[in-house]
């Protein structure tokens, strides 16, 4: 219904919008810690492509059996790497060809870690606007680690990062999580 008294005056920035989009885009994720997405935009604002993070396809979903790297394969509880695919190597295959990526700007949930900041780097990715650092959980879950490295290949790569500081507009319960506490 239209107000007569009340028109909208201003829209979302790009920033506000593709930041919040990637956060939407993460509900989708299947992992137990790290909900995250991602969207991949050219520079007239287009989509490119959009990503989350979970297993590879037919694989276990974590948070239907567990996640492999702190509670252990389904059937014999032994510990095992994590069976996620992330976010931005989800974005990358579903860009369908990766030419496509070219000079794109990268809208993520958290920051990339260090092997997708080599993929990213690969497909020739021009800028990264994210949400929340990822911090790695090591195996067992006792302990969770930064990666410098991708940073570090980003500077020298020319590869602008910033962290986006606006508003987000859906719920944020969770967004990013990386806490292994049952109280997140």
């Amino acid at each position: 219904m239209v107000d007569k008294n009340n028109p909208k005056t201003k829209r979302t920035s790009w920033d506000e919008t593709f930041i919040n989009l990637a956060i939407m885009v993460s509900k989708r994720a299947a992992c137990k810690f790290h909900e995250t997405g991602c969207v991949f935009v050219d520079n007239n604002h287009r989509i490119i492509s959009m990503g989350y993070n979970g297993p590879t396809e037919g694989d276990y979903h974590c948070i239907d059996v567990g996640c492999a790297k702190i509670d252990g394969d389904p059937k014999t509880k032994k510990l095992k790497r994590c069976r996620g695919a992330h976010a931005e190597i989800n974005g990358i295959i579903n860009a369908q060809d990766s030419r496509r990526l070219k000079g794109a700007t990268l809208y993520s949930v958290l920051s990339p870690c260090y092997d997708c900041m080599k993929a990213l780097n690969n497909v020739g990715i021009k800028e990264i606007v994210y949400y929340k650092g990822y911090e790695r959980i090591q195996t067992g879950g006792e302990k969770k680690e930064e990666e410098d490295e991708s940073l570090e290949l980003a500077e020298k790569r020319g590869i602008k990062i910033r962290k986006y500081e606006g508003r987000v507009l859906l719920k944020e319960d969770n967004v990013g999580n990386s806490c292994v506490c049952p109280n997140c």
